[in-house]
């Protein structure tokens, strides 16, 4: 397989798995993103629930940048856009805005901020502004979202997209090098969890605030893995606490 076709491989094996959330980056530096030519040439674009991101600092810069993401996609209206890190939002929020209001995009919100922001930066930034998506950081690694952010995203009718499923720290994908070689718990399988990705995934989704959750791989294999998480049944309440202590114990 060359280069070019792991992508289109890679997007394809999602669509067929159920798969419909594409994130994207919109950095622009010094090229643009290439997945946004690959959906149109697979002509999914409209199949799609496209995301970008203004991850630029003020309002000349963001619009410019929101129309590159929207021409790159090739959609429009394009379904959401964030605001990676509640970066200057004095200035840049306003264009995401307007942009909803003239029909350039569906949907607008804040990507990561957790990571980088304190929650009450992003509590007020969501009573304040009432994005539509929110996009932070949430995992059994990561779960300072769980007491105010989710519940307030719930309450709001806030849509979440959970990052970071495999994150430890700061390395990207260390989840796996503290679960490997290790056996999962047998009760697993009693909500059709079949790996230890799945394990992870299945605790995000399984809280009832989170309505979607973004992985990253390189390897379609890894691609149909993470999307069987979407299928058969959930952990209740007590057995996410089981699948903590598990986590904790490793």
């Amino acid at each position: 397989m060359c280069i070019r076709d792991r992508p289109k491989t890679l997007i394809q094996t999602m669509y067929e798995m159920g798969g419909r959330l594409v994130d994207t980056p919109a950095w622009f530096r010094p090229d643009p993103p290439v997945v946004g030519p690959m959906i149109q040439e697979m002509n999914l674009q409209d199949e799609l629930f496209l995301v970008g991101k203004i991850t630029v600092n003020g309002r000349e810069a963001a619009m410019q940048h929101l129309q590159k993401t929207i021409a790159n996609l090739g959609k429009r209206p394009l379904d959401l856009m964030l605001l990676h890190n509640i970066r200057d939002a004095q200035n840049t929020w306003p264009v995401l805005e307007e942009a909803k209001a003239e029909g350039k995009v569906r949907y607008i919100g804040a990507s990561e901020a957790t990571a980088k922001i304190e929650n009450d930066v992003l509590e007020q930034f969501m009573k304040d502004k009432r994005p539509d998506f929110i996009m932070p950081a949430y995992s059994m690694a990561q779960s300072s979202v769980e007491e105010r952010i989710l519940p307030l995203a719930a309450d709001m009718g806030v849509a979440v997209i959970a990052i970071e499923a495999f994150k430890l720290g700061e390395n990207d994908g260390a989840y796996f090098s503290v679960t490997a070689g290790k056996e999962l718990p047998e009760w697993a399988a009693e909500f059709d969890c079949e790996s230890w990705a799945q394990f992870s995934l299945k605790f995000i989704v399984a809280n009832p605030a989170v309505n979607s959750v973004l992985t990253e791989t390189a390897d379609p294999k890894h691609a149909i893995d993470n999307l069987g998480a979407g299928y058969g049944g959930l952990p209740d309440k007590a057995t996410q606490k089981k699948m903590l202590d598990v986590f904790r114990a490793l």
